[in-house]
């Protein structure tokens, strides 16, 4: 259960931090833009180099075993030639914490046994890990459905996220996790159809250091066929994502990390229409200015005349591609996502399959930013739902891995599976500029649950659809950048 937010604590906020305060919040409302003299921006999930002392993750959104709305498990997917060890230190919502060793094996996938906290409805969890070249990503499976995700390698001041849905008997909760020494205070806004609103229940939330705390939104963000979600800190850094889910035509569940930052280019690899199912695009414009945004769509035999519009500030364009007589049904194809006018966008991407379709049939997911497809190293792990001898989702398996080429040039590709005894290539080739290509069974499956690696000579977009569901996009997993990479 969330806690109440009492008048003590807000009296607490006014007189404690009130001063400080006012400067810090005009600033946290020009998103996009880095501290100076602070770090250069990166994406939210960015695998650290191999040689690296050490790294950390942080994974939100979870609900215990006892909440049993999305209670999940956390997968290591070792990248590098070498034994990472680490911690994971779990803490609820009610402040239980445990900690749980890890020994991740060179060029492996571990999905470790974390004990359940003795209280709390909700869980996070800090990986901190002696070493580089570890991913650490989050599967979760509950009566809606299931879904996987990165975790996130940093924390922000601000964390966005394009979709949402409070219709009906639609749940939406928003995850914040402080894994810093110091406090927060946080405030959440939401872009409906009628504008954009600032609850007082979650203004002014005071997270203490260590501190986990989930927010049901639906309550008070009522009947949003649309929702946009910022999370922006007055004073200190945090993790947030959003769990969604959703029980309309069919049912799903989605955990979708928060972006830190507006980008000015995103993609999705690979859609596809089904019929009597739908899908939008939904781009986010929490910025200051409006926007130029246009959407290129292409198929495997050409582009597509492109979507355009005008995106105001604070505002979401929700394209509903299923409705676009242009897109045929049943044939894939590529979008690339292009704002110009101010520091960018963000965008995310709904799909929901015939309620006849096997369950999920509802996911949500956000697009490839393009920092992850610009990594210079141009190297991405693909992890997958668990072990081969233990799936964490019953009958999982790989359904498509999609590249875009975002380059004017032809670029080539090597896509390897992932093995203790090395790298096995499973495909090479090369892409035309701005071309897409997507890998399928019965090839693809060659890979079974061993993570995935793909190398390419450019930026590119990387993700991959995950079944079982209903349709793809239902479940979708990024490729997770890295930033070193060690030999075959």
């Amino acid at each position: 259960m969330r806690p109440a937010h009492g008048g003590q604590r807000r009296w607490f906020v006014l007189v404690v931090v009130v001063g400080v305060l006012v400067g810090l919040a005009i600033a946290a409302r020009s998103p996009g833009k880095t501290t100076p003299g602070g770090p250069p921006p990166a994406p939210g999930s960015l695998v650290g180099t191999p040689d690296a002392e050490s790294s950390a993750w942080y994974c939100t959104g979870q609900s215990t075993t006892a909440g049993q709305l999305a209670p999940g498990s956390i997968i290591l997917t070792n990248t590098g030639t070498r034994t990472v060890k680490g911690t994971i230190d779990a803490v609820t919502d009610t402040g239980a914490r445990v900690a749980t060793p890890v020994a991740v094996p060179a060029r492996r996938q571990l999905v470790p046994d974390i004990p359940t906290p003795k209280s709390g409805t909700w869980i996070s969890e800090a990986v901190t890990l002696s070493g580089g070249g570890v991913a650490v990503s989050q599967t979760l499976q509950g009566s809606s459905g299931w879904a996987e995700a990165p975790c996130q390698s940093s924390t922000s001041q601000q964390w966005y996220f394009p979709s949402g849905v409070t219709t009906g008997t639609n749940a939406l909760f928003v995850s914040l996790f402080n894994p810093t020494s110091t406090p927060d205070v946080v405030d959440l806004s939401f872009a409906t159809a009628q504008g954009v609103v600032h609850p007082i229940n979650f203004q002014g939330i005071v997270l203490h250091s260590g501190q986990t705390q989930v927010e049901s939104i639906a309550p008070f963000v009522q009947d949003q066929a649309s929702i946009a979600t910022t999370v922006s800190t007055r004073t200190g850094r945090l993790v947030a994502s959003e769990l969604q889910l959703l029980t309309g035509n069919g049912s799903g569940l989605a955990i979708v990390p928060g972006s830190p930052q507006l980008e000015r280019e995103w993609v999705i690899p690979r859609s596809a229409e089904v019929s009597e199912g739908s899908s939008s695009i939904d781009v986010f414009n929490p910025g200051p200015t409006a926007e130029e945004v246009t959407i290129r769509t292409a198929l495997g035999s050409g582009p597509l005349s492109p979507f355009s519009a005008r995106v105001s500030a604070d505002s979401t364009w929700v394209l509903s591609t299923s409705a676009e007589t242009r897109i045929p049904v049943g044939d894939p194809y590529s979008a690339v996502i292009e704002a110009t006018g101010g520091p960018g966008v963000v965008v995310g991407r709904a799909v929901t399959a015939p309620s006849s379709a096997p369950s999920p049939q509802e996911g949500l997911a956000n697009a490839v930013d393009i920092l992850s497809a610009a990594v210079p190293t141009h190297t991405w792990v693909v992890p997958s739902p668990g072990l081969a001898a233990a799936p964490v989702v019953p009958g999982a398996f790989p359904a498509h891995l999609a590249l875009t080429n975002l380059t004017d040039h032809r670029e080539t590709y090597v896509i390897d599976v992932v093995e203790a005894s090395g790298l096995k290539s499973i495909a090479t080739g090369d892409l035309a500029p701005s071309a897409s290509f997507s890998f399928d069974p019965p090839a693809l499956g060659g890979a079974g649950l061993d993570p995935v690696l793909v190398r390419t000579n450019g930026s590119t977009a990387v993700s991959e659809d995950v079944g079982p569901t209903g349709s793809d996009g239902v479940v979708t997993m990024p490729g997770v950048a890295l930033s070193g990479v060690t030999g075959r």
